[in-house]
């Protein structure tokens, strides 16, 4: 576990925003030889993007992706038939259609791009269907024209150099906008003091993030309802509603409505750490966890987890527990949040993975 001293608790006035607390080529023979790409010398189109009109995870993607490199959505005849390099957001999802995508786009010369979005499951998982997956990844990896990116680094989980080329950091950890970052700096200053910290638990509240253990947690143990005030904030899946209750009934706080983007700023502007301690089946980087990043915040994980194995890696604010030791690890200091050092760190991911990306893509920089 990271810690610092510690420092005054401090709850929420937002009601404000917060209701709930109130072209790129590639030479035309021997494609199928693995090699290195080289930005073509010419004027390199803005890539296009498949996979991109979502919303939620794939809806950040496309933002910055339009931000970073003019990116813009494409179906898939566009996709197939674009002199323009072409990126395939969760290549997982769309693993035929990559693959096709990719060996037609090769024989013309031209580059494909994959973004695995999930690789702790294809890396991991001994099931037939994901094997299979896994396999076909590593195939493409000898087609030059083809680059499958993960969205994980390697040396968090080494089995990945086998599915992919290269990696990236997940663009949630590096895309809060400065204006975001400002407002939540704005919020927090308008905290009022509390006698007690607050953990969030933000969005969608399901067993894969561990909502169970969040409200068992804090009805069980007395110290944890004497020093923190755990909130859960966003919608409850129809059989966790029992622990909703359960954490009412012990003084916590559940919001089970989908909350605005506004709304979520104000969750996190009002936390002094963010929950991340999900079970295996919810084990890898999410939006919840990329966003505490940014902003600085300490962020709770399962040990060995993921996420607990980026923190140690990257040196980031967290504390690391179990179910039967998180009352133990949460009465220790907990790790002050420190927005500098959060923006810092985005800033350092968002350069490596541009990098990695405009390599991927043949792109260069202006002026290169």
């Amino acid at each position: 576990m990271q810690a610092s001293a510690g420092r005054p608790a401090a709850t929420g006035s937002l009601a404000r925003l917060s209701p709930w607390l109130e072209n790129s080529t590639l030479p035309g023979s021997r494609w199928f030889r693995r090699q290195e790409a080289t930005p073509s010398a010419g004027r390199v189109q803005p890539p296009l993007v498949y996979g991109a009109r979502g919303s939620g995870r794939l809806a950040s993607y496309r933002r910055v992706l339009e931000r970073l490199f003019g990116a813009r959505p494409a179906g898939r005849r566009d996709i197939l038939f674009s002199r323009a390099p072409v990126l395939i957001l969760a290549a997982e999802d769309h693993l035929l259609f990559y693959a096709l995508a990719g060996l037609l786009r090769a024989l013309a010369g031209r580059r494909t791009v994959g973004l695995v979005l999930r690789p702790t499951l294809l890396a991991a998982s001994g099931g037939g269907r994901l094997r299979w997956k896994g396999r076909v990844l590593g195939w493409l990896k000898r087609v030059g024209a083809i680059r499958t990116l993960s969205v994980l680094p390697f040396r968090v989980l080494p089995a990945l150099a086998a599915i992919a080329d290269g990696w990236i950091y997940d663009v949630q950890l590096f895309d809060l906008t400065g204006e975001e970052h400002t407002a939540v700096d704005v919020l927090r200053g308008e905290r009022r003091p509390g006698d007690r910290l607050v953990m969030t638990a933000i969005g969608a509240q399901h067993p894969r993030k561990g909502f169970d253990l969040f409200c068992r947690s804090y009805a069980r143990f007395d110290a944890l309802r004497a020093r923190f005030r755990f909130i859960a904030c966003g919608r409850v899946a129809g059989r966790m509603e029992a622990h909703a209750a359960l954490l009412r009934e012990a003084g916590g706080v559940a919001v089970d409505r989908v909350v605005s983007d506004a709304e979520l700023l104000g969750a996190y502007a009002a936390s002094d750490a963010v929950w991340c301690l999900y079970p295996p089946a919810g084990d890898h980087v999410c939006g919840i966890f990329g966003r505490a990043v940014q902003l600085g915040l300490p962020v709770v994980v399962r040990r060995g987890s993921i996420g607990h194995r980026l923190c140690r890696m990257e040196n980031l604010r967290h504390v690391a527990a179990t179910a039967d030791d998180l009352a133990v690890q949460l009465a220790s200091p907990l790790p002050v949040r420190d927005a500098e050092g959060g923006r810092l760190a985005a800033l350092r991911f968002a350069r490596q993975s541009e990098a990695a990306l405009r390599d991927a893509l043949g792109l260069v920089r202006n002026g290169d």
